[in-house]
């Protein structure tokens, strides 16, 4: 069954909407389907709900095992939100499903977050702190509380300047802006939205993470996404690299608008982790 438009949080006269995809009756395992939410990409500056073509052929799969998909959006600055306002909506989504399981058959128990490019930094920031961000707004009462996450092109850090290619720093600057606002200067509040710093002060939740990289990222640096595993790895979380060879942020082929074969082939192994996390037969 499809929800659509459900508004997951109301600020004032601004309803924050989700939508959710729940399988056939006869595909649901006992204790009710796991789920997946998934966060639009969009620089944390644009973009809105619909935007998650490049999880499309996994979820499917997903579903077809009886796992749930919805996607959440949130209020990025095109709709006057920045940071912790962001974060604080993307942990509601989750809020939302957990109070609300019953009704949409959903188990509250077995929630994985992902997301591309803004949306991936933004399902790993949720996961990572959890029930760190909240606002006004937000359902006081019920905790966000996930068991993994799957980043896809998900900056893990703000501090584009510092890897392997500084032509990215000019371009995205405006994009961290967006995000943390004026004080993009101040390294505290940048650090704020950061989840490798979170790793890095041992103060990230324990939960599995499979980072999904291209290597020919034309936006997201790809030494973030190892820094972060490597890091990870170091302080004793459970992080797994998935590198996507001749893809380019948005799953293409460099130049071409041909999705490349290592980014079909990371359906599968997406799929594989999910089932993994939420104790399924694949």
């Amino acid at each position: 069954m499809n929800y659509e438009n459900i508004p997951f949080k109301v600020c004032g006269s601004v309803a924050v909407l989700c939508d959710l995809w729940t399988p056939e009756p006869e595909k649901v395992p006992e204790g009710g389907s796991p789920l997946v939410v998934f966060y639009h990409g969009g620089g944390w500056l644009f973009g809105d709900k619909g935007g998650w073509g490049v999880a499309r052929h996994w979820r499917d799969m997903l579903m077809e095992k009886g796992v749930a998909f919805a996607t959440a959006g949130y209020r990025h600055k095109g709709y006057g939100g920045q940071m912790p306002t962001t974060a604080a909506d993307c942990a509601d989504a989750v809020r939302f499903f957990r109070k609300n399981a019953a009704e949409y058959g959903i188990n509250p128990d077995k929630i994985i977050l992902s997301g591309h490019s803004a949306g991936g930094h933004l399902a790993l920031l949720t996961a990572l702190t959890q029930d760190k961000f909240r606002d006004n707004w937000s359902d006081k009462e019920t905790e966000c509380r996930v068991c993994g996450a799957v980043p896809l092109a998900g900056p893990a850090s703000m501090q584009f300047a510092a890897y392997e290619k500084p032509v990215f720093d000019k371009r995205v600057r405006h994009l961290v802006r967006a995000l943390v606002g004026e004080k993009v200067e101040d390294p505290e509040v940048v650090a704020e939205a950061e989840p490798i710093r979170y790793v890095e002060r041992g103060e990230a939740a324990k939960l599995p993470v499979l980072m999904v990289q291209p290597e020919e990222d034309q936006i997201v640096p790809p030494g973030m996404a190892r820094d972060i595993c490597r890091i990870a790895t170091e302080k004793g979380y459970d992080f797994r690299l998935l590198p996507l060879e001749g893809t380019g942020h948005c799953w293409e082929i460099p130049e071409t608008t041909e999705v490349s074969p290592a980014a079909k082939a990371s359906d599968d192994v997406i799929y594989d982790f999910v089932m993994e996390i939420f104790g399924l037969e694949k």
